[in-house]
């Protein structure tokens, strides 16, 4: 605990740091935006700033200046300016006399007690959850996807200071708005910084369900949908990881949110913060173009659809506010610049991916390696048809159910999935047919659970729209508590009660979990002890500490490793057969790699029943480290 809480406040500190600056870059294009609430402007605020700020990276690694003291010195002035400019704002209420007039005796007077003791509760609870949750995402990365593929990119393109294709790892090309996060954080300090990052992503989403509760003055319902995204114990897993699907969560979330907004009162402004957001959600994973297309035919809807109910009721006295776009602000101009802005947005993440690949759509529309005009051997890991495969109309509608009952055929990682309550979230399809708000979060969601169904439904590939499925589920008990208590002090009483429960599970969840792991590795030892658990990693550590600078290894099976090694790293390039002379041309192609080290997991490839060392696969390869989990070999040098 003692080296731990140092250690932990100075990635905490850091973490501040690129908030306040993405804070400051968010309130620059907002500052003139009309928000319902604080909730809600900060969680715009922040999320916008951050993809601004990802932006940013992206323009210094295309000059090729994307530099660990640049970057550094950027963050810190960044949010040196937003203090300033906030105390600046609110200088009048940072007088003296302010303060005496706040701390004074009269106006600590609270005159709802239980009210108030009810809301410190739910803070606290809150503010507990997500410090718990922080602590979580302090471990060292050991998850698949982060530690075989997306750090390996964050890193390759700090150390080289530019945009850098990383071939030999699984997807060496992919949009890199997310990417760009991980990069900022290794900059700034480490791996681990990458992670608290992803679970600040967590926590705005959170928050983005609360805004919309207090925004439809329903907070008590908004803290119950936000409980609920926290309850997700598949969710919290990915929460702590440098994984991009939170990221990608929390700018669709918000981008609906805001087209929501839009809908509603047609404001221009409300339509370009909602393209952006889901613009967004499409530089970090291609599942975001779904969002961007489907957004610009609601904003198209908006144009249309009051022109044909005034042409349907000629004559009649129709609602200004549901006929008449161009009174609101909104126009086709309107549209046409929510929609380029969205281009704009879009294109530097995909146009780099259809420089080095021809296809924007990767990793979900490749055609084997025909696409790929690299020399490496490019795989996804998914299967275009598995979703065809078992996509029945009985499936579709038990999908929620065998999400608990299968969860491996959705490829659940470690066999987590979601909170049972989702279960009943069909319920919000019934109470759509009578309530329009529950209608909007269910067309959303119904449509890309569609498009998810039909191509590749892996657990984790849902989580875009499981926040507004919880908001649906809540929304709909909501429409029904009001049919049958009149009393707001009752249904609020339920959301409260709702709410604590789900937080206190949660926290008591996520508390066993450390107290079970033991805290963050605080010292480099530390975290040495902390990865041996990691399977193959003592095979890295024995590469590490003897490869030269320049060497290659080549990965046969743990690709999980590909972060922890120092050398370059080559991915499974070619299914060797583990015979001489068989194995010649693999061999001489690896030599014109300059690859020096072969790693394999021995258990996934037909192996020779032969020792090894006495009997050698490849005579210019000889095994200096195996254990159950690794073998690891090592070219001969030449004489």
């Amino acid at each position: 605990m003692i080296d731990y809480l140092p250690w932990a406040l100075v990635r905490l500190g850091l973490l501040l740091l690129m908030l306040l600056c993405a804070t400051g870059l968010g309130n620059l294009v907002l500052r003139k935006c009309r928000f319902h609430n604080l909730a809600e402007r900060l969680v715009f605020t922040i999320a916008l700033g951050l993809g601004l700020c990802s932006l940013l990276l992206f323009i210094l690694a295309l000059l090729g200046i994307l530099y660990g003291p640049l970057i550094r010195f950027l963050t810190i002035s960044g949010s040196v300016a937003t203090v300033v400019g906030v105390i600046y704002s609110n200088r009048a209420s940072l007088r003296v006399r302010q303060w005496k007039q706040l701390l004074s005796i009269r106006t600590l007077k609270q005159p709802h007690p239980v009210r108030n003791a009810v809301i410190a509760l739910l803070i606290f609870l809150a503010i507990g959850c997500s410090l718990l949750m922080l602590v979580t995402s302090q471990y060292p990365p050991t998850n698949w996807d982060s530690i075989s593929n997306h750090l390996v990119i964050a890193r390759a393109n700090l150390t080289e200071h530019k945009l850098v294709v990383v071939p030999g790892i699984p997807v060496p090309v992919l949009p890199l708005l997310n990417h760009m996060f991980f990069t900022w954080a290794l900059a700034m300090r480490d791996d681990v910084l990458a992670q608290m990052v992803v679970c600040t992503f967590f926590v705005l989403t959170a928050l983005g369900l609360y805004a919309w509760g207090k925004r439809q003055n329903h907070p008590a319902m908004g803290a119950t949908a936000a409980a609920l995204w926290l309850a997700h114990p598949l969710v919290r897993e990915q929460a702590t990881t440098a994984y991009v699907d939170i990221g990608l969560t929390c700018f669709v979330f918000l981008g609906v949110y805001a087209l929501r907004v839009f809908w509603d009162n047609r404001s221009a402004s409300w339509w370009y913060l909602g393209n952006a957001s889901l613009a967004m959600a499409a530089g970090t994973k291609v599942t975001g173009f779904f969002f961007v297309g489907l957004g610009a035919l609601i904003g198209l809807g908006a144009l249309i659809l009051p022109r044909l109910r005034s042409f349907k009721h000629r004559g009649e006295q129709i609602d200004a506010a549901n006929t008449s776009s161009t009174s609101s602000g909104f126009s086709w101009k309107s549209l046409a610049l929510g929609l380029v802005l969205s281009m704009l947005i879009v294109a530097p993440w995909h146009a780099f991916v259809v420089y080095h690949m021809g296809n924007p759509f990767l990793p979900f529309s490749h055609k084997g390696d025909s696409v790929s005009p690299l020399p490496f051997d490019y795989r996804t890991g998914l299967d275009p048809l598995g979703g065809l495969r078992q996509a029945t109309l009985k499936n579709f509608f038990t999908v929620y159910i065998d999400f608990f009952r299968d969860p491996v055929r959705f490829n659940a990682a470690y066999n987590l999935t979601l909170s049972p309550l989702i279960v009943i979230w069909p319920l919000a399809w019934i109470v759509a047919v009578f309530n329009r708000s529950v209608r909007w979060w269910v067309f959303w969601v119904l449509s890309f659970t569609l498009f998810w169904f039909l191509t590749a439904p892996f657990i984790r590939y849902w989580f875009p729209v499981l926040p507004m499925a919880g908001l649906a589920l809540c929304e709909a008990v909501h429409w029904i508590l009001g049919k049958i208590w009149r009393s707001a002090a009752w249904q609020n009483g339920i959301w409260v009660v709702a709410t604590v429960a789900l937080m206190v599970w949660t926290g008591y969840s996520v508390a066993l979990e450390i107290n079970a792991r033991g805290l963050p590795p605080a010292s480099p030892e530390a975290r040495e002890a902390f990865l041996t658990r990691l399977h193959g990693y003592q095979g890295v550590k024995y590469v590490n500490a003897h490869a030269d600078k320049g060497d290659t290894v080549c990965v046969l099976g743990p690709i999980w490793l590909n972060y922890y090694f120092k050398p370059r790293v080559f991915d499974e390039p070619g299914i060797p057969k583990f015979r001489w002379p068989d194995d010649q041309l693999w061999i001489q192609w690896l030599d014109s790699q300059k690859v020096k080290w072969i790693a394999i997991k021995p258990d996934e490839y037909a192996i020779p029943n032969q020792n090894p060392v006495i009997n050698p696969f490849w005579p210019d390869y000889q095994i200096v480290f195996a254990d159950s989990r690794i073998w690891v070999f090592q070219r001969k040098p030449v004489l």
